[in-house]
């Protein structure tokens, strides 16, 4: 079993967003996990997530642009980040890290010299698996690099935990217990490590078999060369990417049995393949980003 755990800037959640949301849901569903209910944020955005018990995927897309601005801060909206991100293409377009202060952990970030775009606090409708509706409160603290724009991060704290964290969202067909790490590409990984020890520490970052990484606390940041990554993911494919420039590439989700995913992934007319003791599916059916299954 997993025996990650929340922790402040660990991570919390990818947003893997995508052009035709009901298909890609559709796709996740057939990958064994069972999707939290559709909700929608004010700005325009439809959204599920992929619940453990520690972070989640969010799958996000587009669903009302007209409302584009809502909620904008300093001429900053995500609406409109996404629907500029989904123009170029698909995939990760941020990693939200975990907060339960966003105010102070906002404040610290940036005084250890992390550039930020402000704060937003801002709710959202829900149901939940009774039928019953909520509303789920939100912070947000911005720490978006216009160098690394496929590599920034904002700082999510849920006011409502008991809203997100359902324990009926985290019971999922594959056995799926949480994300142990996100892997990037980048033809200069250093310029990564930079910005995660500005927001881990020295101690936290290092390289693991020639391949820098952070520890979140709450799961690896990885970044791999682009020799790197052909070595590791050739087989299943990387994600299209319409220009060199370093992105996340693989989610690695730790599960309770490879067997079972294969059995799940067969159900659903899907199969990975299997390297390094994971099984790596293509980023085709996972919303253009690979996902990588590995018990433990």
């Amino acid at each position: 079993m997993m025996a990650l755990a929340q922790r402040r800037f660990g991570i919390d959640h990818p947003l893997v967003s995508v052009r035709d949301h009901a298909a890609a849901l559709a796709n996740y569903r057939r990958l064994g996990f069972a999707p939290s209910p559709i909700s929608y944020h004010p700005w325009g955005t439809v959204t599920s997530l992929m619940m453990f018990p520690s972070n989640f995927i969010e799958l996000i897309g587009v669903a009302d642009p007209g409302k584009f601005g809502t909620a904008a801060v300093d001429g900053f909206c995500f609406g409109r980040r996404l629907g500029e991100f989904l123009a170029r293409e698909e995939g990760v377009s941020l990693v939200a890290l975990h907060s339960t202060d966003c105010d102070g952990d906002h404040a610290e970030l940036v005084a250890r010299g992390l550039a930020s775009q402000g704060r937003i606090d801002f709710r959202r409708a829900m149901r939940l698996p009774d039928g019953s509706p909520g509303e789920a409160v939100v912070s947000l603290g911005l720490f978006l690099d216009d160098e690394l724009p496929d590599v920034s991060n904002f700082i999510c704290h849920q006011h409502r935990p008991e809203l997100i964290w359902v324990p009926g969202w985290q019971q999922h067909p594959n056995g799926a217990q949480g994300i142990a790490a996100l892997t990037y590409v980048a033809a200069e990984p250093e310029r990564l490590v930079a910005r995660w020890r500005l927001i881990y520490g020295d101690e936290a970052v290092g390289q693991v078999d020639g391949v820098f990484q952070a520890d979140s606390g709450c799961g690896r940041l990885r970044a791999l060369t682009p020799d790197q990554a052909a070595a590791e993911y050739g087989a299943v494919g990387l994600p299209q990417a319409r220009a060199e420039r370093p992105h996340a590439i693989a989610i690695r989700v730790a599960v309770e049995s490879l067997a079972l995913v294969i059995k799940v992934l067969a159900a659903g007319g899907l199969s990975g393949v299997e390297r390094g003791g994971c099984l790596q599916v293509a980023p085709e059916h996972c919303g253009n980003v690979i996902l990588e299954f590995a018990e433990g």
